[in-house]
């Protein structure tokens, strides 16, 4: 893991935006800011509801598909705007756009910090095309769980949490259909499919509690392991 990673934030890490609190954000950008002194790092920003929102306005007013998925786009931007704020001169000072821009902030040894890249591509998929591009092995998604389960615990008290599983159990999971679109995120199929083709492994923690990536580096375990064959 000392290589690098990329960090895949998902939207719900915002969430207390709307209502001034930036407590988690500031606590996620610090251990961020610990984690980059002796790795190198890139950041994919999700937008969870607050892009699902503008979605849905979108949609309502009667716009496209195409406008729907670029006003999720930009909420995902702004919220890379505010991560490039709160690592401060830690950041490269733009929000990325292509992937080739986030080899250049590598190389300038900032992080890059990237939300959306296309309309019908989700940040799942951009996270895992980013991990592709800088040569990584290791995407962190941080969301609203604290790792994989066998059913969805916001349903179930009874569901187990699976420490370690290979993209097949997911998919397995997944096709199950026991997660709801919106209640419990993962992994969309996309993602997955560039995920396994490049061997790279990705780690679901919980968004509220950011100083688990720093048990995580150090080499402990934390969240659920996703594993290639």
């Amino acid at each position: 893991m000392a290589d690098g990673f990329v960090l895949l934030l998902g939207g719900y890490v915002f969430r207390g935006i709307l209502e001034g609190d930036f407590s988690l954000i500031e606590r996620t950008a610090k251990v961020v800011k610990d984690l980059s002194k002796d790795r190198k790092l890139a950041i994919v920003t999700g937008g969870s509801d607050t892009a699902r929102r503008y979605i849905e306005a979108v949609g309502s007013v009667g716009g496209s598909k195409f406008l729907q998925d670029w006003a999720g786009i930009l909420a995902t931007r702004l919220h890379a705007t505010v991560m490039i704020a709160a690592l401060g001169e830690n950041a490269f000072p733009k929000v990325i756009e292509d992937y080739n821009d986030a080899v250049l902030a590598f190389q300038l040894g900032k992080i890059p910090v990237s939300g959306g890249m296309q309309p019908g591509q989700s940040t799942d998929a951009v996270a895992a095309l980013m991990t592709e591009r800088l040569g990584l092995k290791l995407l962190v998604k941080m969301t609203g769980v604290d790792g994989v389960y066998d059913k969805d615990p916001t349903r179930h008290p009874d569901a187990r949490k699976i420490e370690e599983l290979s993209y097949e159990d997911l998919e397995h999971i997944l096709r199950d259909k026991l997660y709801h679109p919106g209640r419990y995120e993962l992994l969309d199929a996309l993602s997955i499919k560039i995920l396994k083709r490049s061997s790279i492994s990705t780690i679901i923690l919980s968004g509220d509690e950011p100083e688990a990536l720093l048990d995580l580096m150090s080499g402990k375990k934390a969240g659920s392991l996703i594993r290639p064959r």
